[in-house]
């Protein structure tokens, strides 16, 4: 595969990549929260202690910091979804659309692409290279790269 369809394919794995980031955000929260939660009951009976005040202020401040990054994340997986989105529609092949779409917005596998679409695993591999090849990052991206490369 040519290092241009590598780059696209990247590009393409950024919305499952964001979509990976937002589920580690929102676990850590969860774990922040079920190990708080048992002590912040007991802070109902003891309100007293200034430590017990430093593990709330502390329990709130990265509860929030976590939020934050939550929901930085979400914003920044709609703005990959709505960039990938737009940049697939814009292709002109059908089918070529439709695999793209299935794998990269879906999220499907390489099996469940062919049983969906009735064909071959192979013809998906087939049709798959062929989109890549008539793929387009938009220029948005491409600018961000040149940037980036120029300032090394």
């Amino acid at each position: 595969m040519t290092r241009e369809n590598e780059e696209k394919k990247e590009y393409l794995k950024k919305l499952r990549e964001s979509k990976n980031a937002l589920k580690r955000i929102e676990e850590q929260l969860k774990e922040v929260e079920s190990e708080t939660v048992p002590k912040m009951s007991k802070i109902n009976t003891v309100v007293r202690g200034s430590s017990m005040r430093k593990d709330l202020s502390d329990y709130i401040a990265k509860k929030e910091e976590l939020v934050n990054k939550m929901t930085k994340a979400k914003y920044e997986r709609v703005d990959i979804y709505n960039d990938v989105f737009h940049a697939i529609e814009e292709m002109n092949d059908e089918r070529e659309r439709t695999i793209l779409t299935l794998r990269y917005i879906k999220g499907l596998k390489w099996e469940e692409i062919a049983v969906q679409l009735h064909v071959e695993r192979a013809q998906v591999h087939r049709i798959h290279a062929k989109a890549l090849k008539h793929f387009n990052i938009p220029k948005t991206e491409v600018q961000a790269k040149i940037d980036i490369a120029t300032r090394k």
